[in-house]
Parts: structure tokens; sequence; C-alpha cells
């Protein structure tokens, strides 16, 4: 086979520049880095003393802005959950999103169970949580977590006729401290939650087609030179 001529090389890359989101830009094109405000995350009831920003100590440092979310085990604020029903709202299915990426923080004095949830933007207690949470130790400073958002690394709460149409019919995404999946309203608990640079993350498979597809047009524009 001829060599490919590196002016076919270079428009190759080019495309590939031009196409491939760059990191925390992929199809959702959301990125929460709570600067300045809360990105549209709420708790059931609105209180700055229970949700806010916190202007700096996130992970990147002094300056780096971040929301917290605290429970205090009991009433109205007993838990930490937090969620969202504008921007991640999507079906991640079809955008090719497989998984939600954040930083998150345990300043409280308590170890944390950490989950992702999908429920039903009518508010009804159905949806899907992560099987799996990520356990959030006390005093281990900023930690990256990932939580998979396909059907298998998921946990069914309530009637949920199908993945797919759910996905496609209008949910809240939740971040929650739950010590099972019997729930998507999180669990009491006294203890206080940083959350930031909260991220869809890009299918690695359409990347890896992506390519194929460049390898593909740079040959093509081969031949016909």
């Amino acid at each position: 086979m001829k060599n490919i001529p590196r002016k076919f090389i270079l428009a190759a890359l080019a495309l590939f520049h031009f196409t491939i989101p760059s990191a925390g830009a992929i199809t959702v094109g959301t990125v929460d880095t709570f600067t300045g405000s809360l990105d549209n995350w709420q708790k059931g009831q609105q209180n700055p003393t229970y949700l806010s920003v916190v202007p700096g100590g996130g992970p990147a440092g002094a300056g780096d802005s971040y929301m917290q979310s605290v429970a205090d085990g009991a009433g109205s604020f007993s838990r930490l959950t937090v969620f969202n029903v504008s921007q991640w709202d999507s079906n991640y299915i079809t955008d090719g999103v497989t998984s939600i990426r954040m930083d998150l923080l345990n300043s409280g004095s308590s170890a944390l169970q950490i989950r992702l949830g999908l429920r039903d933007g009518a508010g009804r207690e159905l949806g899907y949580i992560s099987s799996t949470p990520y356990v959030l130790g006390v005093g281990t400073g900023w930690q990256t977590a990932e939580f998979l958002v396909t059907e298998e690394a998921l946990t069914t709460v309530g009637q949920v006729d199908n993945f797919s149409s759910f996905l496609s019919s209008g949910f809240a995404l939740r971040i929650l401290h739950a010590t099972s999946t019997a729930s998507l309203s999180g669990d009491p608990v006294v203890g206080t939650l940083g959350v930031d640079n909260v991220t869809a993350v890009p299918e690695p498979r359409a990347i890896v087609l992506l390519l194929v597809g460049v390898a593909i047009l740079a040959m093509k524009m081969h031949r016909q030179g």
C-alpha cells in the first residue's frame, strides 16, 4: 500500500480537531463549575444555609468555587440530595453519554455513600439509581467520581417500562447520599458535601468510530488525488 501523503494526514487531523469535542464539551454540552451560581441545581426547599456556592477551595484551589450541600439529619434538610431538572435532562443514549463525572468533597464527620439518580420528571418515586455507591471517606479531600449511566450499572426504582424510553421522557438528575438502592430520595445524614465540575462523559466507542471515519476519509482523499 502506498504511503499517505503528509498533506492528507494533516487534513484528516484538522477534521479530527474540529469534530471531536474538547474535554467537558461533549454532545450534551454541559459542565457545571458553579462559577457564581448553582447552575440550576436545587434542594426540595431553597435555603442558602443548606445549599450554596462556596467561592473558593474547590479542586483547583483558593479561587475555585463549588456547590456545597448540607444536611442536618432531621426535618426538611435531613438529606444531602440535590437535583437538576434543567440542562441535565437529555437522552444520554442518543447523545452518546455513558457516564457523569464529578469532583466530590466530604467535609463532614461521617462517611458518605454517593450515588447518581435519574428520577421521573413528573416527581414520582421511580427511575434509576447507581447500583454501586462512591464511598466518600472523612478527611479524604477532593475525589473524582465517575458514575456510569448505563442500564447495567443502574438499579430500577419503582415500575419503569424501558430504559431507553425513560431517558427520552424527561427526568431529573440527582446526586444523593443513599445507603441502598431502595429510594431516589436519599437517606438522612448529618453531613456536608462539596460538588464541582459535573461533566457528561462521551462514550469512548464514539471516539473510536470517529477516528476510523477520519482514516477512511484520508485514504479516499489520497486515492482521488
